[in-house]
């Protein structure tokens, strides 16, 4: 398939700036730049400097670049209501950005409008069951707010400085395994529809804007507001490490723990030994209060390993919480984060075939494939606790597991050479996931086109379709994910 990516690297960012949906023709930027004339008035900014647009025309992929030609930072909803009526009424292109943490140009709206959620971020009340939030807030201000009071949503991923509506739009999954994942915490939504109109919606108004936009990566609307579910906060806790080589024993483990439903959180994160070797590194959390610390013994007990073999470490909760946002704030501050090609790959597995597709995969991998400070990943979840429609997991299984390649090149700075070999790996790995009844996560670097889509949605395809047209009649939303371009 000729891509839009395709079509602009044959054609020149110098002569080219964008295509008009319109006239169906290809646009200089100054024409692109006019199509902003004449604009409502705004409570909010509009930009249309290139140096204020030149952070929005990448993400934390860094490797694909495509420039707007305005970003409107929003003063109240009704501005993006506003410019949404008058995008649509020129069919320029609009994409909601939070935090920008996609990695293959999904918040990316060439020579349209991006609208910068962050300058929307109240929190407007926390109690023990609910948070009314901004949807340009991050999760991590609505934990710093939260836990002081003795609350914290129900659950996290595991980078917490991500947007309300970012991970709201893509699914927020955690570790915790028995609870779902963010989008199935969600009490009430406020979205702006592709036709410019504000509506609430919950699970009993609206309905179906409601389901579609969980999960639906902005191509029905920009979500503005969120009531999200509230809980207890635990005070502490304490992680347990257990370190495996053997892909059978460590499947057998795990699994015994699911089994179990004793720990928290049971997750895994892949590290290299001496020689180079990744290593399954079998993370289980339990929660407590200090008088009553985990049973070691007990909870680890009859494992292929003794309980004293594992290694733990005590915690606050909110200390743990921020355990990721740690790590990405030190790889800021050494230069190796912005600007550093994270070419991801990102898949969703059955129980039936997990284990054989690690099995084949993990030992194939090279430090190349991993970077020096990239990550992998394995988190297992209850598939029934995943409710919601247009969230495409594989069926027929009781568990489900989130495998991530979070692949990091070695330096800042373009490398079209590694680029183009991960993006080809990511795809082989991708169809040999979908053999095996998986699905993509679409969060990482895979191209795909609308077969690939048409295959991922199943039998919720033509729905999906039906509620674009109905909430984006213009197609005018989201084009970064390319769902419908």
């Amino acid at each position: 398939m000729v891509t839009r990516r395709r079509v602009l690297a044959g054609l020149g960012a110098a002569l080219v700036f964008g295509f008009d949906p319109v006239a169906r023709t290809w646009v200089s930027s100054a024409e692109a730049a006019s199509a902003f004339d004449r604009v409502p008035s705004l409570d909010g900014v509009l930009l249309t400097d290139p140096a204020s647009l030149a952070p929005y025309a990448t993400d934390v992929g860094s490797a694909v670049h495509e420039a707007p030609v305005a970003v409107l930072k929003p003063g109240s909803v009704e501005d993006i209501a506003r410019m949404m009526r008058f995008c649509r009424r020129r069919g320029i292109l609009v994409g909601p950005r939070g935090q920008g943490h996609t990695t293959f140009g999904q918040s990316q709206v060439l020579a349209g409008l991006v609208v910068d959620m962050g300058s929307l971020k109240k929190i407007h009340s926390i109690s023990a069951t609910r948070a009314d939030i901004d949807a340009g807030a991050t999760w991590r201000m609505l934990v710093d707010a939260a836990v002081p009071l003795g609350f914290t949503p129900p659950v996290l991923t595991g980078y917490t400085k991500l947007s309300i509506a970012g991970t709201l739009s893509m699914a927020g999954v955690p570790s915790t395994n028995r609870s779902g994942c963010q989008i199935d915490h969600v009490q009430e939504l406020e979205i702006v529809t592709g036709e410019g109109e504000i509506k609430r919606c919950s699970a009993y108004v609206n309905s179906d804007l409601f389901e579609a936009a969980l999960g639906g990566m902005g191509q029905f609307g920009i979500i503005t507001r969120a009531i999200v579910d509230m809980v207890r906060a635990p005070t502490n806790v304490r992680n347990y490490v257990l370190n495996y080589t053997d892909n059978a024993t460590f499947f057998k483990d795990m699994r015994e723990l699911l089994k179990r439903n004793e720990a928290d959180e049971v997750s895994t994160l892949f590290t290299p030994d001496a020689t180079g070797r990744l290593v399954y590194g079998l993370n289980v959390a339990k929660y407590f209060e200090p008088a009553t610390p985990p049973n070691t013994a007990h909870l680890l007990r009859g494992l292929s390993q003794p309980p004293s073999a594992a290694t733990f470490s005590d915690d606050s909760f909110k200390n743990y919480v921020d355990r990721v946002d740690t790590i990405i704030e030190f790889f800021e501050s050494i230069g190796l984060f912005e600007g550093t090609l994270h070419p991801w790959c990102d898949v969703w597995l059955p129980d039936e075939t997990v284990e054989g597709y690690l099995a084949d995969v993990v030992p194939s991998l090279t430090p190349e494939d991993v970077g020096p400070t990239g990550f992998m990943l394995l988190f297992p979840q209850k598939r029934s606790k995943l409710r919601r429609r247009f969230m495409t997991v594989p069926d027929g299984t009781e568990w489900v597991y989130l495998f991530d390649i979070l692949t990091a090149a070695a330096a800042p700075g373009p490398n079209p050479a590694f680029q183009a070999k991960m993006l080809a790996r990511n795809r082989r790995l991708f169809e040999k996931a979908r053999r095996a009844g998986g699905t993509r996560y679409p969060i990482g670097s895979v191209a795909f086109d609308k077969h690939d889509w048409k295959q991922q949605y199943g039998a919720n395809w033509p729905e999906l379709k039906q509620l674009k047209q109905r909430f984006d009649p213009d197609r005018i939303l989201a084009p970064g994910v390319g769902i419908f371009t």
